[in-house]
C-alpha cells in the first residue's frame, strides 16, 4: 500500500517519514515538496494522499480541486498549522476526507489513516 505526503517544509516531510515508519511496516510514503509535483505523478497508485494546506506553488485546496478532477476518488487528508477557529471546518467543508492539526499527534494521525484505508 502506498500513501503520498506533500508538504513544501523539509523538516515536516521528514517528521511524517519517521511517523509513518513506526506506525505501519505495511505502508509505502512517498514525500513531495509541491503540489506541482504530485499533480505529474500517476495517483491512482497512492491509496490516501495526506497534503498541507499552505503551500508556495499550489495551495492544498487548489491540489485538492486538481486532484478530484482528475478522478482521484481515494482519500485527502489535510495536515496542517490552520488551526484557528473555522478553519477544520472550512478544510472539511472543502471535501477532504479528514483534518490533522500540526505539530502532528502520532495517536490522531494513525486513528486517521486506519479510518481511510
Amino acid at each position: 500500500m502506498k500513501i503520498l505526503f506533500v508538504d513544501d517544509n523539509q523538516l515536516n516531510r521528514l517528521l511524517m517519514l519517521d511517523m509513518m515508519e513506526m506506525l505501519f511496516e505495511e505502508i509505502e510514503v512517498e514525500i513531495y515538496e509541491s503540489a506541482a509535483e504530485v499533480l505529474a505523478l500517476d495517483i491512482e497508485q497512492y491509496e490516501l494522499i495526506l497534503s498541507d494546506i499552505d503551500m508556495p506553488d499550489i495551495n492544498g485546496f487548489e491540489l485538492y480541486t486538481l486532484l478530484r478532477e482528475k478522478n482521484y476518488k481515494k482519500p485527502i487528508i489535510a495536515v496542517t498549522a490552520l488551526a484557528v477557529n473555522g478553519d477544520r471546518e472550512r478544510i472539511l467543508e472543502h471535501g477532504f476526507s479528514d483534518y490533522i492539526s500540526k505539530p502532528i499527534d502520532m495517536d490522531l494521525l494513525e486513528k486517521a489513516i486506519q479510518q481511510h484505508i
